[in-house]
C-alpha cells in the first residue's frame, strides 16, 4: 500500500494548504489523518468507518472525496475511484492523495466485465466463463484460510474481501506495480495489494499451480498487515505467509518440498543464503526463479526455527508489539529473549545439519512457473522434454492410432526407461489405462507424481485407476490434489461424479456439472451487460456492491460499483436492485429505471436500506 505518501501529503498540507481547499475543508484535519492512518495500517475495516462519518459531515471536502477514492479503489470500484478522484483534485486536494488515479483507470480497463460471486467474507471476480470453474474451491480455501490462520495469527478482516482473477500473467502487470519482466524472472503469479488478492488463473500457466495454497498465501499477507497495522517487513511478510500457507488443508509448515530444502542445505553451506535486507522490496524483484525459491526457503525455515521455540502464541505476540510501535527487531527480541542477530546466526548454524522433513509431500520443487502467451491455448502434454523422449513418442502415437495399444505402451515404456522423464511417464499411464493395464497404470502415474508432483495429470489418471478398480475413496485425494493445481481437465469433473454417485452431495455434484458445462460449452463467454437508453446513480449507505437484474430472471449482474455509485447505464425498465453490505446480508429493492433525460444527468435512486 501507498499510504505513507498520502500522509506525508497531509502534513505538508498542514503547513501550506491551498486556498480553495481551505474554503473546502475544516481546520481540523486530526479525523482525516486518522482514517488516512487506518489505511495505511491495513485496517479497511476501520477507515471505512471514520470515512462513513466524515463523508456524511462534509461530502465535498476534496480530502474526504479522495479518500472515498482510495477505499473504493481497496473494493475494486475502480471507475468510482476514478471519477472520486478527479473531483478531489479538482477541488483542491493535493497531487499525494489521488496519485493512484492512473492505476484505478488501468485496472478498470483490464477488469472490465468481469463477473462477481460472493460468499460470507469474500467477493471472487472473474473473467465470465471457464474460470467460474475457480470460484467455488477458491471460497472453499479462502474461508477455511481465514478462520484458521487468522486464529493462529490473532487478527481476521472483518468485511468482505476482494480476490481477482486475472487471465494472464500481463493482465497482473497492468494491476500492480510489478513488471512483465519481474513476473517472468521471479515466476510471482500473485500479489495482495490495496485490500485486495490479486492471482492469475491456473489456465494462464504450463500445467497450472498451486494456485489454492497461493490464495491462502495471498490472503496470509493480508491477516499480517493487519494484525501488526502495516509494519512488517517483507522477509518476516513472505516468512509467515509461506510457513502458514498450507494451514487452510493441513498443518501449517507443509510449504516447501525436499528438493528445496536440499538446495537451501547447499547454499547454507556454500555460504550462498540471500541477505534478509535483499529480499526488500519485494520477492518478485529477485532476479530469478530460483534465487526466489531459495528466499522463500529461507525465510521459511526461520519462521519454522521461531515457532519451534515460542509457538504460535510467540508469533502473536511479535505481531501486536510491531502493531504497537516496535520495529521487527526489538518485538522479536523481546519475545524471544535474544536480538535478531543472535537469532539468525542460530537459526543459519542450524541450516547445514537440519533434518530434512518428508512430511508425506512432494520431494521435488514447484516446477518453474512457465507462463502461457493465450490461456485458451491446450498445454503440450510433452511440453520441455527431450528430442529423444519426443520421438519415442511420436512413435507411441502412431502406433496407437493404428490400433497396436501394447505395441504402443512397451514403447512409452522404453522411453521412460531412457529418459526417467515424468512427462513421458504421465503419457505411458494414459496409454496403459487405455489398454485396461491398471496395475502398469497405477505404477507409471505414481511414477510421474513422484518425479513431478505439481502436475494434475497423472494424479487424475491415478484417480480413474481407483475408480475403475472398484476403490472410489482411494480417488478422492488424487483428484483433489489435481484441483489444486489445474481443474481445466473434465476428467477431473466426470470422476467426481462417479465418486459422489448419485446420492452423493447434491452440491458438490452441481459443482462437477457445471465444471463440466462451462468446458464443453462452445464459443466465448459473454460479460456482463445491462444495456443502455438509462442512467442511473445509487446513493445511501457508502461502500455497498450494487447488483441489479430483471423480475424473475436468472443470476444477479454485478455493476461494479459501490455505494454511493457514478453513473451506471442501464437499459430502461423494472429491475430488481442487491445492495451487499461490507459483512452481513444483502438488502433487496425493486426500482424503475427511466430513459436519460434531455439534459443527460443520471436518475438518483436512493434505497431504504442502510449498510453495516
Amino acid at each position: 500500500m501507498r499510504a505513507r505518501a498520502y500522509l506525508l501529503g497531509l502534513a505538508l498540507l498542514a503547513l501550506a494548504r491551498p486556498a480553495v481547499a481551505q474554503e473546502a475543508m475544516s481546520e481540523d484535519l486530526g479525523p482525516v489523518v486518522e482514517a488516512y492512518q487506518l489505511v495505511e495500517a491495513w485496517r479497511v475495516d476501520e477507515a471505512r468507518e471514520k470515512t462513513r462519518a466524515l463523508y456524511e459531515a462534509k461530502p465535498e471536502d476534496p480530502y474526504t472525496l479522495a479518500l472515498m477514492g482510495i477505499l473504493k479503489m481497496h473494493m475494486s470500484d475502480y471507475q468510482g475511484a476514478v471519477d472520486l478522484m478527479r473531483e478531489a483534485r479538482d477541488k483542491g486536494a493535493p497531487a499525494r492523495l489521488v496519485m493512484e488515479e492512473g492505476l484505478a483507470e488501468a485496472t478498470r480497463v483490464a477488469t472490465d466485465g468481469y463477473q462477481e460471486a460472493y460468499s460470507e467474507h469474500f467477493i471472487i471476480r472473474y473473467v465470465p466463463g471457464r474460470d467460474e470453474i475457480l470460484v467455488p474451491y477458491a471460497i472453499e480455501t479462502l474461508e477455511t484460510a481465514r478462520e484458521r490462520i487468522g486464529t493462529l495469527l490473532g487478527w481476521q478482516p472483518e468485511g468482505r474481501v476482494a480476490l481477482e482473477l486475472y487471465p494472464s500473467a500481463k493482465t497482473l502487470a497492468h494491476v500492480s506495480s510489478l513488471t512483465e519482466a519481474d513476473i517472468e524472472n521471479s515466476g510471482t503469479i500473485a500479489l495482495c495489494r490495496w485490500n485486495r488478492l490479486m492471482a492469475t488463473t491456473p489456465r494462464a500457466v504450463v500445467f497450472g499451480y498451486s494456485w489454492r495454497d497461493t490464495l491462502s498465501h495471498e490472503l496470509t499477507h493480508l491477516i499480517i498487515g493487519g494484525a501488526s497495522k502495516n509494519t512488517v517487513p517483507i522477509w518476516l511478510h513472505e516468512g509467515i505467509a509461506k510457513f502458514a500457507e498450507t494451514a487452510w488443508r493441513a498443518e501449517p509448515g507443509l510449504g516447501i518440498s525436499v528438493e528445496q530444502q536440499e538446495k537451501l542445505r547447499d547454499a547454507a553451506k556454500k555460504g550462498e543464503l540471500i541477505p534478509f535486507e535483499k529480499m526488500h522490496p519485494s520477492m518478485a524483484k529477485l532476479p530469478t526463479q530460483e534465487q526466489t525459491s531459495l528466499a522463500f526457503s529461507e525465510v521459511f525455515t526461520f519462521i519454522e526455527f521461531l515457532v519451534e521455540r515460542k509457538g504460535w502464541e510467540g508469533m502473536r505476540q511479535v505481531l501486536r508489539l510491531m502493531a504497537a510501535g516496535k520495529s521487527d527487531a526489538e518485538a522479536i527480541a523481546a519475545v524471544h529473549g535474544m536480538s535478531l542477530d543472535a537469532l539468525e546466526k542460530k537459526w543459519r548454524k542450524t541450516l547445514p545439519t537440519r533434518a530434512i522433513k518428508r512430511p508425506g509431500g512432494p520431494v521435488k520443487g514447484e516446477r518453474p512457473v512457465e507462463l502461457k502467451a493465450d490461456a485458451n491455448v491446450p498445454d503440450d502434454e510433452l511440453h520441455g522434454v527431450s528430442k529423444e523422449a519426443r520421438r519415442f513418442a511420436r512413435a507411441a502415437d502412431l502406433l496407437y492410432a493404428r490400433g497396436r495399444m501394447k505395441a504402443a505402451q512397451t514403447e512409452l515404456q522404453k522411453a521412460f526407461d531412457s529418459t526417467k522423464s515424468p512427462l513421458i511417464s504421465a503419457k505411458l499411464a494414459m496409454v496403459a489405462l487405455g489398454n485396461g493395464d491398471m496395475a502398469a497404470a497405477e505404477v507409471a502415474a505414481k511414477s510421474a507424481m513422484d518425479g513431478a508432483p505439481a502436475l494434475a495429470g497423472p494424479n487424475v489418471t491415478l484417480a480413474e485407476v481407483m475408480v475403475r478398480v472398484g476403490k472410489p475413496e482411494e480417488a478422492k485425494a488424487p483428484l483433489a490434489r489435481a484441483i489444486d493445481i489445474n481443474p481445466f481437465d473434465p476428467r477431473i469433473h466426470h470422476l467426481t461424479l462417479a465418486v459422489l454417485g448419485e446420492k452423493g452431495d447434491p452440491e458438490a455434484r452441481a459443482h462437477a456439472e457445471r465444471a463440466l458445462a462451462l468446458l464443453q460449452g462452445a464459443g466465448k463467454a459473454k460479460a456482463p451487460n445491462l444495456g443502455k437508453g438509462g442512467l442511473v446513480k445509487v446513493l445511501g449507505a457508502p461502500f455497498m456492491r450494487v447488483y441489479l437484474r430483471r423480475p424473475g430472471s436468472g443470476d444477479w449482474i454485478p455493476t461494479s460499483k459501490i455505494t454511493p455509485t457514478s453513473a451506471i447505464s442501464v437499459k430502461p425498465g423494472s429491475y430488481e436492485l442487491m445492495l451487499l453490505p461490507v459483512r452481513g446480508e444483502a438488502t433487496l429493492h425493486t426500482i424503475e429505471v427511466q430513459p436519460t433525460s434531455e439534459d443527460g444527468q443520471p436518475q438518483i435512486i436512493i434505497p431504504g436500506a442502510t449498510g453495516s
